[in-house]
Order: structure tokens, then C-alpha cells, then sequence
């Protein structure tokens, strides 16, 4: 019986160190090379078929500030806005794929997207719903001629001609439909004559992605028609061959391995927001660390946007690690926080602090965009009093109006995550233009997006059959063989001993 013991004892230690070798060597290391070959994108593979179609849409949903008293605010009171929405839109995307690049660590191409309304899922609320809301287009054009000092001389002509251009305005806000706002397009400069032509085609030459030709000639303004549709620009991203660690981050933008977009330091010295960083959001390199920040590069608000862990979370039964927007995102911006490059606002008369730099909550990004459009949190959550306390009826909550995304650790894919931001713009007099000459200083909300995926059940039952469950099983292997050997050997040795204690001299004499 004492030789089985020992034999029993032997056989346990053997067990917990074929668990250890297993568990903290093989499988680590069977795992790492499965999953970074089912997620590096070659040519071919499944993973670039993911790459070129997402599994699944987008969701898109655009939350309206519905202006209640329009009248009120032309003469210089403050609004009252409504939210109203979600309408949701289905945002389909493709890449196209130009070519592999450095030997296929490296891949180029090009987004087509497609916004298709979901009736049902808006519901009670439809395209053709009827809203008040900031003449954006209107707004700009205002804006951006009193800030060019080589159109100053024009803000007289542009007063006297604004009816024909903007189609007889009686104040700064629009009466139409949802459907022309976001997509279809508010018409202006139809059929304009003598200085307001001249000025209708400056508007045209100047480019704007908002703003299209129409066959007639006269002109349109959508917010959110240029992203419906081919994108021009060139994404050059990692494919994770040769380093999985890198895999999906941007490298370049068209050709550009940095924007030239924000200030720079110096010439030769690159500031920090034109720093291209991350990737753009729908995957991420496997492996994570939880500690380790994350970076989303978002072509949108031309800037890269960093992810702080937040904490352990579960979606679906699948664990996952969430993200949350960091607080320089729009908050901690300005010298005392290295990143005054992002205080760029040539904007004449606007609510800002005295080294040039927005009150905290809010960017500028008339650079970006071409229009002196101001982004902050939908609501202005954590936006400067100096903004929030000139508008009423926003109810800001943390819950429900920050950016997060949950992702599972191992594959590095995105369960489920949103991205909110909300688009307004300064209201105020404008020198010359006497439609704006009773208007109170404010930043005036527009909309606000939330833009997302939450993984549907179809990929949910794909990835555990694929992933969760065989990192399950491995698991029960590693920890079921461990414990048993530990279990044997505890067991062996407490056995062994009971024996020895029966079979000593001082027994047999006794």
C-alpha cells in the first residue's frame, strides 16, 4: 500500500505539471497562433472577406434639436430646443481594396458606404417629420466671410443680396424636412443674378462636402449626403502579418502618414494632432492589455480619439473589456494640456477663453470641415457652463450620452460599442448682415449622432462555437487536471503517511 502511494504521488506531480505546461505553455501558445491566423487579413482568407463587407451594419442614429421658439430667438431670446429621434439609419460599408503593400503586412483602400433609413426602427418618427433647425449652410457662409479679411469688403453686397441667395430668409433657422437636412439637400442660390451669382459660384468653387450642384444650376446643402457613397480618400492599414500587435492601425491617409490639417509646432515638428493614431473602429489587434489606452482615428472630426479601460464587463454571456472617450477628447484641451494645436478657431466674436482656446467641453472644427462647425457630448455634457446655461431643455446624462465600446480581449473585436458626438454651431451678430443683428451670443446645438454595432446573435452563437467555447474547454482542461493532480498528490501524501505511521517499529512493539 506504501508503494501505491508513492506511485500515486508520483502520478499526481506528473499531472499537475503536464496541467502547468499545458495551461501556462501549449495552449497560450496553440491560441496565439489560431487566432492570429484567423484574424490576420490575407487575401483570400475569411477575415478579408469580414475586412471587405462587415458582418453587419452599422446603426446610425441622428437625435434632432428641434427649435421651439425660433421667432423668440431672432429677437435676442435664448432657446428652447426638443430632442427628437432616434431617426435610424442602417450604414452599410465596403472597402475596396487597391493593393496589398510591403511584402502584405500592409493593405490599401478605399470606403463606399451606404445609409439606408430603418422605418421601422424609427418609429413614431419618419424622413418626412417637419423640424426647426440652425440654417447651417446659411450660418457658414456668414461666418467664414467675416473671419476672411479678404472678403471683409463683401459683407455689405452679401446683406443686400442674402434673400436671393438663401431664398428670402425672415430669420437664421430652417423649416423643412428631415430627409433634406441629413440627405436630400435644402436648395439656395436658384437662379441668382448680377453680385449674388458671383457669390453663389465663390460658394460652389470653395468645394464644401455639404453643398452639391443641382442639373438647374442652383445649389443644395445636406449634412450627411458626401458620406453616402465612395470616399476618395486611401486608407493604408496593417494586416498583421509579421506583427499582430499592429494589426487594423492606420498608417497613412492618402499617401500622408500625418494630417496637415491642425498647427503644427514648426515646420519640422509634428504636433500632436495631426498624429494619425489607431485604428478606425470596427476591429482592433488582438491581445489586449487592460491597462493599455486605445486609439480610434475617426475621419469624421479629422483627429485621432483616445480609449481609456474602464472596467470587466459581459455582452451576451462573453466577456469583454470596456472603453470609454478620455477626458482630452473634448475637455482637456489647451496649452496646460500640450494640445493647444487644437485652439485654431479664426471665428470673430465667439464665446472663447483668452488664449484662443473654446471653453472646456467643445472643438472647434471649421479647419476639419471647411464650416465652423463646434462639436461637444450630446447634450453638452461636461461642456463649460459658459456654453450649457444659454440653453434650455438639455438634460445631459453620463449614462447615456458618452462614447464607450466593449471588446473581447482574445480576438480583439468589437461586442458592442457607440460613439456620440453632438454637431452645433455659434449664433451671433454678424457685422453687416442685419438679419443677426438682435441675436444673444450662444452656441446653438444642431444634432447629435450615435453611431454603432451591438454584435446580433447570429455572430454571437459564431464566435462562441468558434472562440468562447474552446478557450472554455482548454480552460476545464487546464484547471480540471491541475486541481485533480493537486487533489492526488494531497491525498497520496496524507495516505503514505497514515501507512507509515502503521507499519513503524514502535507499533509492532507495542
Amino acid at each position: 500500500m506504501v508503494h501505491w502511494s508513492l506511485v500515486s504521488v508520483i502520478f499526481g506531480f506528473i499531472l499537475v505539471i503536464a496541467a502547468s505546461f499545458l495551461g501556462w505553455y501549449m495552449f497560450p501558445k496553440m491560441i496565439l497562433k489560431k487566432v492570429t491566423e484567423s484574424v490576420t487579413i490575407l487575401e483570400g482568407s475569411d477575415q478579408y472577406q469580414r475586412f471587405v463587407n462587415l458582418p453587419q451594419p452599422i446603426q446610425f442614429n441622428v437625435y434632432i434639436f428641434n427649435l421651439s421658439n425660433p421667432v423668440q430667438v431672432q429677437q435676442g431670446d435664448l432657446p428652447l430646443v426638443k430632442e427628437i429621434g432616434p431617426y435610424v439609419y442602417k450604414q452599410y460599408r465596403r472597402k475596396k481594396v487597391k493593393k496589398f503593400l510591403n511584402g502584405g503586412s500592409s493593405v490599401a483602400y478605399s470606403q463606399e458606404t451606404r445609409f439606408i433609413f430603418d422605418k421601422e426602427s424609427s418609429l413614431p418618427f419618419g424622413e418626412n417629420d417637419k423640424i426647426t433647425i440652425l440654417s447651417i449652410h446659411m450660418n457658414s457662409v456668414l461666418q467664414l466671410s467675416e473671419g476672411n479679411p479678404a472678403l471683409s469688403l463683401l459683407m455689405t453686397h452679401l446683406n443686400h443680396n442674402l434673400d436671393m441667395i438663401f431664398d428670402n430668409p425672415s430669420s437664421m433657422f430652417l423649416y423643412t424636412s428631415v430627409k433634406n437636412f441629413l440627405f436630400d439637400g435644402v436648395k439656395f442660390c436658384i437662379n441668382p443674378s448680377g453680385l449674388a451669382k458671383v457669390i453663389c459660384n465663390q460658394i460652389k468653387d470653395k468645394g464644401s462636402k455639404t453643398i452639391k450642384t443641382l442639373q438647374d444650376g442652383s445649389l443644395a446643402f445636406s449634412l450627411f449626403n458626401h458620406k453616402n457613397g465612395s470616399s476618395e480618400d486611401i486608407y493604408e492599414i496593417h494586416t498583421g502579418k509579421g506583427d499582430i500587435s499592429k494589426l487594423a492601425k492606420i498608417q497613412k491617409i492618402d499617401d500622408m502618414s500625418s494630417l496637415q490639417i491642425w498647427l503644427n509646432n514648426t515646420e519640422e515638428n509634428l504636433s500632436i494632432c495631426n498624429m494619425i493614431n489607431g485604428t478606425d473602429g470596427s476591429s482592433y489587434p488582438p491581445f489586449l492589455q487592460h491597462r493599455s489606452p486605445l486609439y480610434i482615428y475617426s475621419n469624421d472630426i479629422c483627429r485621432s480619439i483616445e480609449m481609456i479601460y474602464e472596467k470587466d464587463v459581459k455582452y451576451e454571456g462573453i466577456s469583454a473589456l470596456r472603453y470609454r472617450i478620455g477626458d482630452n477628447f473634448v475637455n482637456n484641451i489647451g496649452p496646460e494640456f500640450q494640445n493647444d494645436c487644437f485652439c485654431s478657431s479664426k471665428l470673430l466674436n465667439i464665446m472663447k477663453r483668452k488664449n484662443g482656446c473654446l471653453y472646456p467641453g467643445a472643438l472647434d472644427l471649421t479647419l476639419c470641415l471647411g464650416s465652423p462647425i463646434i462639436i461637444t457630448l450630446p447634450h453638452m455634457l461636461g461642456a463649460s457652463v459658459e456654453y450649457s446655461r444659454l440653453i434650455k431643455g438639455l438634460n445631459p446624462d453620463h449614462k447615456k450620452h458618452r462614447t464607450f465600446v466593449d471588446i473581447q480581449e482574445v480576438s480583439g473585436i468589437p461586442l458592442n460599442g457607440k460613439k456620440k458626438i453632438q454637431f452645433n454651431m455659434f449664433l451671433k451678430n454678424i457685422s453687416s448682415i442685419k438679419l443677426t443683428e438682435n441675436l444673444t451670443s450662444i452656441l446653438m446645438p444642431v444634432l447629435w449622432i450615435e453611431e454603432g454595432v451591438s454584435l446580433n446573435i447570429e455572430n454571437v452563437i459564431m464566435m462562441k462555437s468558434k472562440l468562447i467555447n474552446v478557450l472554455f474547454t482548454l480552460k476545464i482542461i487546464h484547471w480540471g487536471a491541475f486541481i485533480v493532480g493537486c487533489i492526488i498528490v494531497m491525498l497520496s501524501i496524507i495516505n503514505y503517511t497514515i501507512l507509515n505511521k502503521k507499519s513503524s517499529p514502535v507499533d509492532r512493539i507495542g
